[in-house]
């Protein structure tokens, strides 16, 4: 019986028979995470059947993409628990992240600024700039909000030496939960050991658009609980605005600006819920 190779992106489904494999470009090598990940107890990752140093072959999961966020938190929260420890932080570190923050602060609060004053000069205001003077306080509060939080954080962490970490799988979005006879969390080409809000910052920026990200938020929280300075350096991430380019015609910058409100009253809206209380 012929093999069969069916490409589906970058990867490669090799059929051999009655067998499945999938196999992908090597990124980075798991094969000691995934090991690791077991000695934790934490085994929701894809088997590893051979490893190149160009190609990573694994078992083939018939299952399904989960569209669930819940389905996903629960997973996010074991593999944290499961892989917690405590590594020793200079102070100056957190200095250094502190001086950052605060100077992109500054740049936006100028940015808009002097956007607002170049749409004041318009003689016959477009659309786009209507849509962003109307909204001008819904950006300069939230600026100032991110402020208040990167104050609120740094005065938290400023005199600490340990910091807690985690596996962190730094690519996360619903489709990478696949669900069959057993839930597999594939994509983890990029993970790191850092602070776990890393995953939950950025499955915020992949998913907030069609998720209920409370629900999500409240299902990981009950699994593991985020301390004062960790809620606040997620509250302040996620509150960050897009990058504003206002390009293109003039439909497209409607768009660029609308997305952009979107986003920060959605995520206004997941701040005050209650679910960080």
């Amino acid at each position: 019986m012929k093999n069969k190779i069916t490409l589906k992106g970058k990867a490669k489904i090799l059929e051999e028979g009655d067998t499945k494999y999938v196999i992908k470009p090597k990124n980075k090598s798991v094969k000691d995470l995934f090991e690791y990940l077991d000695s934790r107890n934490y085994s929701s990752h894809p088997k590893i059947i051979d490893e190149s140093d160009k190609e990573i072959k694994y078992e083939y999961v018939d299952g399904n993409k989960n569209n669930s966020l819940k389905a996903l938190a629960k997973h996010i929260s074991n593999l944290h628990s499961s892989t917690t420890y405590y590594k020793d932080v200079s102070t100056s570190k957190y200095k250094n992240i502190y001086n950052k923050l605060i100077d992109n602060v500054d740049y936006l609060k100028d940015f808009y600024q002097r956007k607002i004053m170049e749409i004041d000069n318009e003689r016959y205001m477009s659309p786009s700039s209507y849509l962003l003077a109307r909204n001008y306080s819904l950006f300069n509060s939230n600026l100032i909000f991110i402020e208040k939080e990167i104050n609120k954080w740094y005065n938290l962490v400023k005199d600490k030496t340990k910091e807690r970490v985690a596996v962190v799988h730094n690519n996360l979005k619903k489709d990478n939960l696949l669900v069959g006879s057993e839930e597999v969390l594939t994509g983890w080409d990029k993970f790191i050991v850092d602070t776990p809000v890393l995953d939950l910052y950025k499955l915020y920026k992949n998913e907030y658009l069609d998720s209920d990200f409370e629900e999500m938020m409240t299902s990981y929280l009950e699994e593991y609980k985020l301390n004062k300075e960790e809620i606040c350096l997620f509250t302040f991430l996620i509150s960050m605005p897009p990058s504003l380019k206002i390009k293109g015609s003039e439909l497209e910058k409607v768009k660029e600006v609308k997305s952009i409100v979107d986003y920060l009253n959605r995520t206004n809206k997941l701040i005050k819920s209650g679910v960080f209380d």
